[in-house]
């Protein structure tokens, strides 16, 4: 089975919602369960799970950690052998998220203006399905967030919603391995985020990483599926929507803002992408 990547969006951050332990007797069934609408978090302290989600199986043993996702039906195809203790929790976001064997890469819907300093766009990558190579640390972690619900203070929800971020982070970097292509492809592709207002092509880009251009290109297409320009003109348009959208710039500052050497010039590009014209595109989306 191909290892299996969900990718959301950051900001906004996903929330903690609940979470416990359970223990499945031997002959005792996962429920059964539609449409939950959060994501369901399960760890295997000892014993096996045979849960089923949108038709296809899996089989979860001890130490390996499985997310359900929030819009599927799933179920128990077979009834645990032997007593079964797991560790569940689940968590909410409105974000926009994709299940896939690669990984998604989003930029956030969020109006996040880019005049002033600003928050970035993140996109988590979590693992389906894996083992955890340190059980007692995750069970630190976990157990931290649970303790954090009981504290009688008003600094409570500020510590679980801390300390699930954390855990978060902790359960992304299990997951997915990261080759030195993928390092290097995300490397550009926030060297060109924070660079989108220059004049960038592939020797600038060769000369700053010290690397050929094709393996650059190698790197990007690894990652993203697409050549570091084709990228770049992606992270300009996608960054001139939300200045359209969620600012009073005109057209011709945007221009600059985003890198484009004319006002024509982006005008083209843009309406070849997204079928109208900056200004109508403004227009439109605002009305």
């Amino acid at each position: 089975m191909e290892t299996e990547i969900i990718s959301i969006s950051l900001p906004p951050f996903p929330d903690f919602i609940e979470g416990n332990h359970r223990i499945f007797q031997a002959g005792q069934n996962h429920p059964d369960r539609e449409n939950l609408g959060y994501f369901d978090l399960i760890f295997v302290k000892r014993g096996t799970l045979y849960l089923t989600e949108a038709d296809k199986a899996y089989t979860i043993g001890p130490n390996q950690l499985f997310i359900l996702l929030p819009d599927q039906h799933h179920f128990a195809h077979r009834p645990v052998d032997t007593d079964t203790e797991i560790d569940w929790l689940h968590f909410y976001t409105k974000a926009q998220w994709h299940q896939g064997t690669k990984r998604t890469y989003f930029v956030s819907e969020l109006p996040i203006p880019e005049l002033h300093y600003h928050q970035r766009s993140y996109t988590i990558h979590l693992p389906k399905l894996v083992t955890i190579k340190e059980p007692q640390l995750f069970a630190e972690l976990y157990d931290a967030i649970l303790n954090s619900t009981q504290e009688d203070s008003f600094e409570a929800i500020w510590q679980t919603e801390e300390r699930f971020l954390r855990f978060l982070r902790y359960v992304e970097d299990q997951g997915v391995y990261r080759d030195r292509l993928t390092i290097l492809g995300e490397e550009i592709s926030l060297y060109l985020e924070k660079n989108l207002d220059q004049p960038l092509d592939n020797q600038s880009l060769a000369a700053h990483f010290h690397l050929h251009s094709n393996y650059l290109t190698k790197a990007c297409k690894h990652v993203f599926g697409k050549t570091p320009m084709a990228l770049l003109s992606d992270l300009r348009i996608e960054t001139a929507k939300r200045y359209l959208l969620h600012t009073d710039e005109p057209i011709k500052s945007i221009t600059a803002l985003v890198g484009f050497s004319s006002e024509v010039y982006f005008s083209e590009r843009f309406k070849k992408r997204e079928g109208l014209s900056p200004r109508a595109y403004r227009q439109h989306y605002r009305n």
